[in-house]
Formats: structure tokens, sequence, C-alpha cells
């Protein structure tokens, strides 16, 4: 019994070291999903800065008001463009995200399930133990008192009535 415990107590130490691997990968994950989305946000940024310039400086000054409203134009159609863009990639990452944050809610779930299996499996196996040597110790105390009553029954102390039904009543407790 104690091997299968132990087997099984080291099978659920496995477990653990393995959903704890897991998990560590899951959380990096969900890390790399809101690291893109930071970075999708910087590079939209920096497009719409770019954008903003358009039409100002010499080649403004030298073509016009029509090349100005023009330039406008066309950097609010681009920035339209990237917008429409942002929220497709942003969808695409909030879903990568929910996902992956799935992931770790059930890896924790099955980690704490693992460790409370093994807490328990490690709180059984002490009584076990316990009660193990509880019935070692009294068997050997059995054996002592069954070895004092024969001595006491070859000196003569004991009628061989007292002696079987004093036998009997050890050999019943074992």
């Amino acid at each position: 019994m104690s091997d299968v415990n132990s087997e099984r107590i080291a099978s659920l130490q496995q477990k653990i070291a393995n959903l704890s691997k897991q998990l560590e990968e899951a959380r990096l994950m969900v890390k790399q999903w809101s690291d893109a989305s930071a970075q999708l946000s910087r590079n939209a940024a920096e497009a719409r800065a770019k954008n903003q310039g358009m039409g100002r400086g010499l080649g403004g000054a030298l073509f016009g008001s029509k090349f100005r409203s023009a330039m406008r134009s066309a950097a609010a159609s681009s920035n339209a463009a990237i917008a429409k863009e942002v929220a497709e990639k942003r969808a695409k990452i909030a879903a990568g995200k929910s996902q992956a944050q799935a992931v770790v809610r059930q890896i924790q779930e099955e980690l704490s399930a693992a460790k409370e299996q093994y807490r328990s499996f490690k709180a059984n196996e002490k009584p076990q133990r316990q009660a193990k040597s509880v019935a070692i110790k009294k068997s050997s105390d059995s054996i002592d008192l069954l070895q004092k009553l024969k001595e006491a029954h070859d000196l003569g102390l004991l009628t061989e009535e007292e002696y079987e039904k004093k036998r009997r009543k050890i050999v019943s407790d074992i």
C-alpha cells in the first residue's frame, strides 16, 4: 500500500511540475499578446504622425493651398486606413489574448486540483505510517508477552488451562 502511495505521490509531484511549467509558458503567451497590442499602438501612432506632416513644409509653400488640401485629404484617407487595419489587428490580438488567458485559468485550476490531491495523499500517508508503526509495536509487545507467558508456564507458575486461556487472548489481540 505504501509503495502505491509513494508512486502516486511521485506521479502527482511530476504532474505539478509539468503544470507549473505549462502555466509559466501560458503566462508568457498572454504577455506576448499584450506586448503585440502595445507595439501595434506605437506603430499606428508613428504612422499617423508621419501623415500629419503631409502638405507642410517647403512643398506646401511652393505648390499652394490646393496641394496642401490634397495632402490633408490623403492624410485623412491614410489615417482611416490605419485605423481600420489597427481595429482588425486589435480584434485578432484580443481574441488571441483571451484564448491564452483561458488556457492560464484552466492550467491554474488543474494545478490547484493536483496540489490539493497531493496534500491529501501526504496527509493520509502520515496516519497510515503511524498506524503501521503502532501495529508493529503492538505485535512486538504481544510476542514479548507470549515469551514471558511461556516462561511462567515452564516454571510452573501457571496451569495448562491458565496458560492456554491467556495465550489465546494475546494471540487474538494481535
